[in-house]
């Protein structure tokens, strides 16, 4: 599966997805939901980032480390 077919699945996700990245050492959470304009969150720690992924997916969103493809 290449990174196209993966965005496809997870565009067909009903409350939206998001997509946790590193970038020059800093945590970026891209949230994509269906309807809405693109949301940046730039974490302030690893612990932010994870509170922030939480609170997403207790949303119902459905979420991507990008890392750990």
């Amino acid at each position: 599966m290449n990174f196209t077919d993966l965005d496809d699945v997870l565009a067909l996700k009903p409350k939206g997805v998001f997509r946790v990245e590193n970038v020059r050492g800093r945590t970026i959470i891209t949230v994509n939901r269906p309807g809405e304009l693109e949301e940046i969150i730039l974490c302030l720690s690893p612990g932010h980032a994870n509170q922030v992924r939480m609170a997403l997916s207790d949303q119902g969103l459905t979420g991507l480390v990008a890392e750990a493809l």
